[in-house]
């Protein structure tokens, strides 16, 4: 695996250089949920582009996938709602979407359900060094993702529970 000039080996994955060891580890341990991405936020994008903001991208682990978009419609209130109580401010942009996508390909159907969990910062990196805010913004996100896979599991949890009961 070849690492960019910005990035730097991290087990067997190039991550953005200035990632601490300790928030991968983290986000890579969460019991719900499952890292896609996680940026540091470029200050070569266009100014536009939201690969200037830092940012965490999960999907939902395939064990919680199932029973979550069965009742979607009775927990996504519950689910905004814990959004709202642990990203109270305005630093972040915090997205939970639910896709389904039904395709022919090849001969082939495919049908294919994610829920995805995006956390963006509401501010563009606007200096190359790393910054003070932006390892503080990462140290928060990170331990708002950890109480969020804490809640999402404790709702699954006892939706089951409540499917159970005579």
């Amino acid at each position: 695996m070849e690492c960019k000039p910005y990035q730097r080996r991290w087990r067997d994955w190039a991550v953005d250089r200035n990632l601490e060891d300790i928030w991968l580890a983290r986000l890579n341990a969460l019991e719900t949920l499952d890292l896609v991405s996680v940026c540091e936020g470029h200050t070569d994008a266009k100014p536009t582009s939201v690969k200037r903001r830092p940012s965490v991208i999960l999907i939902v682990k395939e064990s919680y996938l199932k029973p979550l978009t069965g009742r979607w419609y009775e927990i996504k209130a519950a689910l905004a709602g814990e959004l709202e109580r642990i990203w109270p401010g305005n630093d972040t942009s915090i997205e939970l979407a639910i896709q389904h996508t039904l395709a022919r390909e090849d001969g082939q159907r495919n049908d294919v359900e994610e829920i995805i969990l995006r956390c963006f910062s509401s501010r563009q990196r606007d200096a190359a060094p790393f910054s003070d805010w932006v390892g503080r913004w990462f140290q928060n996100t990170v331990c708002r993702i950890e109480e969020y896979d804490r809640r999402f599991k404790k709702l699954m949890e006892q939706g089951v529970q409540e499917q159970c009961q005579p």
